[in-house]
């Protein structure tokens, strides 16, 4: 075993038609063959195996890796647990289902990062004995769309028994689509290609600057459906239909958003682009700027969120709500002056992974680190985050904000 390098990523393309792209990690290798993980252990081979968190990442499916934007490292050590964080393929490398265009070739092509994810936690179950780890215990988290991808794998059957405990951080089971929107776009990907691919297999032969142009040309064209579909195979079902029938009973879920999650679109998007959304989604009601993100959060975070806790619920699961509602001054997002204020979208991962130790960030990120950190760790280590669930009699959730006496505060998961 080489653990000197970082594995190669999954090939990265832009998020939008008007995003330049640039690699989240410069010095990264990229390939296709990027099926690889790391492991985070304090104490490898130890007798006493202790819990096993694995970190789904972020990135709407065209971006990010496992290599270091975060340091899981500081989970391990300060929590002792172990982390294992896996690569799964992305973009068109991944997400482009090519079965009804060459079905002798490609009947199995949907859904293959989620098989991917499969064979990640296949790996655990068979290998995390000698890192230190208990197979017996696995918890999956992520956030965005990593988080999504959790929720979509609390649907899945032969996910079941894989993990035994999910954390689910700004994600949502909305984002399943059907498979022939996955035909569809396929078929669109092929005729943008124009000259460049006559046929499916044209497609897969096809090196990587070619389809970051043709992907390049989609994103001007109108949304890419980087998305799990319901294929009857992988999927066979909605993953909510599937919870609402109890897939997941057995299994303990942490939901959490931010407080002001479309705060985010200060940032990535125009005044014009948010009433533009805001049209899109809710129509155009002559609601102030303000208002409207806060319209968009509830709409696109906070709403999908509860249909995700009743599904669970409604299974006969468990499940609990977190809000935070702080912005740790050692994000990222907190460098641009709009957002240095707003618990906006993926603005708990700087918490998350939060070195406790650590001489850097103030008195209050620690304290948002700790409230963040130790509901995950709860959950994994006891199988529960350390509050009352959340049920449709009482939806009530951990709020999180430091300047609060206790850190935190329950109260009821809506504002």
């Amino acid at each position: 075993m080489d653990a000197r390098t970082w594995g190669p990523v999954c090939w990265q393309v832009p998020v939008g038609p008007r995003k330049k792209w640039a690699p989240i990690y410069p010095d990264a290798v990229e390939s296709e063959d990027c099926l690889n993980l790391n492991v985070w252990s304090r104490r490898p081979g130890r007798p006493d195996p202790q819990p096993v968190l694995v970190w789904l990442h972020p990135g709407r499916h065209m971006l990010g890796g496992n290599s270091p934007s975060v340091d899981p490292w500081v989970l391990a050590a300060y929590h002792d647990v172990v982390v294992v964080t896996p690569h799964y393929r992305l973009g068109p490398w991944g997400w482009l289902y090519l079965g009804e265009l060459a079905p002798s070739d490609y009947a199995h092509s949907s859904n293959l990062p989620v098989r991917d994810h499969l064979l990640a936690l296949e790996w655990v179950r068979d290998n995390i004995a000698a890192f230190g780890g208990d197979p017996g215990n696995v918890t999956l988290f992520g956030l965005s769309t990593g988080a999504s991808d959790v929720a979509t794998l609390l649907g899945v059957p032969a996910a079941q028994g894989l993990f035994h405990k999910a954390a689910i951080y700004s994600g949502n089971a909305d984002n399943v689509i059907t498979l022939s929107d996955a035909s569809e776009f396929a078929n669109r990907f092929l005729t943008a290609a124009g000259s460049l691919a006559d046929s499916a297999p044209d497609l897969a032969r096809l090196d990587n600057v070619a389809l970051r142009y043709i992907h390049g040309k989609m994103l001007r064209s109108g949304p890419v459906p980087y998305q799990p579909c319901v294929d009857g195979d992988v999927i066979p079902d909605s993953p909510l239909l599937a919870m609402g029938k109890g897939l997941t009973t057995g299994v303990p879920v942490l939901v959490s958003v931010t407080s002001d999650e479309a705060g985010m679109y200060e940032a990535v998007s125009s005044p014009k682009d948010v009433a533009e959304k805001y049209a899109e989604v809710l129509g155009d009601d002559g609601s102030t700027h303000e208002q409207k993100l806060e319209a968009l959060t509830r709409k696109l975070y906070v709403e999908p969120a509860e249909r995700l806790m009743s599904a669970v619920a409604g299974g006969g699961g468990t499940c609990w709500a977190q809000v935070f509602d702080y912005h740790p001054t050692l994000s990222v997002l907190a460098r641009d002056p709009r957002l240095a204020h707003r618990a906006v979208h993926a603005v708990d991962k700087a918490a998350l992974f939060h070195d406790l130790d650590g001489p850097l960030g103030t008195d209050a990120d620690r304290r948002a680190a700790v409230e963040d950190q130790l509901g995950l760790i709860n959950l994994a280590r006891h199988g529960h985050p350390g509050w009352a669930t959340y049920t449709a009699r009482e939806p009530t959730a951990k709020w999180i904000n430091p300047d609060l006496r206790d850190g935190h505060t329950i109260r009821a998961f809506r504002r």
